[in-house]
């Protein structure tokens, strides 16, 4: 888990210094920020720990994870989260393959494919929409995708800063508008893992296939 915390601390060394400019970063304003991160990543270290054993996958094979909660969700959203998750969970990615978000997922704007109404992020503004959750998805696989060396082809961050994961971090999708993609760079084939414990946590790895 090292390297979880390296690219960690790495992301918000850089997003404080471009937020108070390159020659006004002082430095224990810079310490403080990467001891504000402390908690949160070894939560995400004690976390793979937990899971990785729940989901029966061998340590040495997992090459990214990342832990999201859905606790204050309504069933709704949970009920997006859940599908979402379904879709993509065990998807195999071979090498030099690009891996699309809204192309395993499909169109969440359709009601007749199980999707339901919640909140929603748009213009900066939170709004019942259909599929309304599965951005949580998309950022808790990025965060994993990041991690496991995966090469970002597209991504985008919501209009305004969401509570799941750390600013700056996240992956909104929108069919036909936004989408999320990397590539498997490796010369070996992966694999998502995707599951929800106790209608709570969100846990997605991505491993060795």
């Amino acid at each position: 888990m090292k390297k979880v915390r390296h690219w960690l601390i790495t992301l918000a060394t850089v997003a404080l210094v471009f937020s108070l400019g390159m020659n006004s970063a002082p430095e224990h304003a810079m310490a403080l920020q990467l001891d504000s991160l402390t908690p949160a990543i070894e939560l995400q270290e004690k976390l793979q720990e937990k899971y990785v054993e729940k989901m029966d996958l061998k340590k040495k094979e997992v090459l990214g994870f990342y832990y999201s909660s859905m606790k204050n969700s309504t069933d709704a959203r949970k009920h997006n989260i859940k599908q979402a998750l379904s879709k993509i969970h065990n998807e195999k990615i071979k090498p030099q393959q690009v891996f699309s978000f809204n192309e395993i997922v499909g169109n969440s704007n359709l009601p007749e494919d199980g999707w339901q109404q919640a909140g929603v992020i748009q213009n900066g503004q939170l709004v019942d929409d259909y599929g309304g959750g599965i951005c949580q998805v998309s950022s808790t696989l990025y965060n994993a995708a990041a991690e496991a060396g995966m090469t970002m082809v597209e991504r985008h961050n919501h209009s305004k800063s969401v509570g799941y994961v750390p600013a700056g971090q996240d992956a909104t999708v929108a069919y036909g508008y936004k989408d999320f993609k990397f590539t498997n760079l490796y010369d070996f084939p992966v694999k998502i893992k995707a599951k929800s414990y106790d209608d709570e946590h969100i846990v997605i790895a991505i491993i060795r296939a």
